[in-house]
């Protein structure tokens, strides 16, 4: 397995081990709209279409809004098709997918293993807006090579960079300490993977 690889393995082990996207089973409404967000990386709109196609079951929930599924009271059964064995196998297979995209979108910008990981466990919030975040960091003098520096940086500005307003700062912040705490307690030799 090549670095690119073992790196987005860790990555998807990291999202789903901390659930800081969710659960296999969760199913919230989206923020930019009325459809559901669903499973271990919040897949919603098409990429959630796309994972739902993948499950038996699961193309009855394709083109629904999440209102239509909760007043059918379906929503259960949607969080049961998610997490059985086909749906949990599903989304790991996405999720890994999804994750080589995640560490070719930040490689660029960051030489670390430990903080390509950091970083890539919170592109699923969008790829594009941790990749701006990270490179203008890292252009403005900030040492996205430091673990520790990366989760204050993301802890004390994301919710600016992803223009989410004061309502998701302590959250984000949450997100960064839970994740700089996976990474620095999870134990991996390192210094196979250093970039």
């Amino acid at each position: 397995m090549d670095l690119r690889h073992l790196l987005a393995h860790e990555v998807a082990a990291g999202i789903i081990a901390t659930g800081i996207e969710g659960a296999y089973d969760a199913v919230s409404c989206s923020t930019a709209g009325n459809y559901p967000s669903m499973g271990v990386s919040q897949w919603e709109g098409g990429r959630g279409d796309n994972l739902l196609s993948w499950i038996d079951g699961g193309r009855k929930f394709i083109g629904r809004t999440y209102s239509d599924i909760v007043n059918s009271g379906e929503l259960d059964e949607l969080r049961a098709v998610l997490d059985s064995e086909q749906g949990r196998a599903a989304q790991i297979e996405i999720l890994a997918a999804d994750c080589i995209d995640y560490v070719d979108a930040l490689m660029p910008y960051i030489s670390d293993s430990k903080c390509v990981i950091y970083a890539g466990m919170w592109c699923p919030t969008s790829t594009n807006v941790v990749r701006f975040f990270v490179r203008n960091r890292r252009n403005w003098g900030y040492d996205v090579n430091n673990l520790s520096a990366l989760a204050d940086v993301f802890a004390e500005e994301y919710y600016v960079a992803a223009a989410v307003g004061n309502a998701y700062r302590q959250g984000y912040a949450n997100r960064a300490r839970a994740t700089y705490n996976y990474l620095a307690e999870h134990d991996i030799d390192w210094g196979m993977l250093d970039v």
